[in-house]
C-alpha cells in the first residue's frame, strides 16, 4: 500500500523535475520505523479506558467533578492521538529519498508549512556507502546510506532505507553510467 522501497515508480513527479527525467528508484523511511509514534497513539487511545478503572482500584473519590469534565478530556485526548497519527504518517510518506536519472534528491518535510529539497547531479557523486547498525536494523534489513559528491555539494545520508546495500550499489551504478557516458 505505501512501500518504502520501489524501483521505476508509476504517476510520480517532484518539482523541480525536467520533462525528460525519469525516476529511477523512490525511498523511505523503513515502515517500522513508525512503530513509536503508533505506539504511542496506541496506548493515548487506551488511556480514558484505564483512568477511571485505576482512580477505582487506588480507591480515588471522582464524584465530586462534573460527569462533563470527562468527556471534554476523552475528547482532548482523542484529538491529541488524531494529531499524533496525522503529523507522524505526513513526515514518514513525505520525507522521500530520489534517485532519477540525471539527480539524487532529498526531500526533507518538516511540518506541512516547511520542506526542504535538496539535489545534487549524478555525476558529482564520489562515493557511496551504507550501514546496518543494531538488532532492529539487522532483523528488518534497513540502514543508512551515506553520498559523498565532489566540490561545495553537500553531502548526502538516506536515514533508515530499506535494503541500503543495494540502494548504494544502485546510486554508484547510476554514477557510473553518467560518468562513462560518452555524451559528456
Amino acid at each position: 500500500m505505501f512501500p518504502s522501497f520501489v524501483e521505476n515508480p508509476q504517476n510520480c513527479s517532484f518539482e523541480g523535475q525536467d520533462a525528460d527525467e525519469k525516476i529511477l528508484l523512490l525511498l523511505r523511511a523503513h515502515p517500522i520505523t513508525n512503530l513509536s509514534w503508533i505506539i504511542s497513539a496506541f496506548l493515548l487511545v487506551l488511556l480514558p479506558f484505564l483512568i477511571p478503572s485505576s482512580l477505582f482500584f487506588l480507591k480515588v473519590d471522582t464524584s465530586f467533578l462534573p460527569p462533563l469534565y470527562g468527556l471534554v478530556l476523552a475528547v482532548i485526548n482523542y484529538l491529541l492521538v488524531a494529531v499524533i497519527v496525522f503529523e507522524g504518517f505526513l513526515y514518514w510518506y513525505f520525507n522521500v529519498f530520489l534517485v532519477t536519472d540525471k539527480n539524487i534528491i532529498d526531500v526533507d518535510f518538516n511540518s506541512i508549512l516547511f520542506k526542504n529539497i535538496d539535489m545534487a547531479p549524478l555525476k558529482n557523486i564520489e562515493d557511496v556507502s551504507s550501514s546496518i547498525s543494531g538488532l532492529m536494523q539487522s532483523i528488518f534489513h534497513y540502514g543508512n546510506v551515506f553520498i559523498q559528491t565532489a566540490g561545495a555539494a553537500r553531502n548526502f545520508e538516506f536515514n533508515n532505507v530499506s535494503q541500503p546495500d543495494r540502494v548504494a550499489d544502485f546510486i554508484l551504478d547510476q554514477s557510473h553510467k553518467i560518468n562513462n557516458s560518452p555524451n559528456l
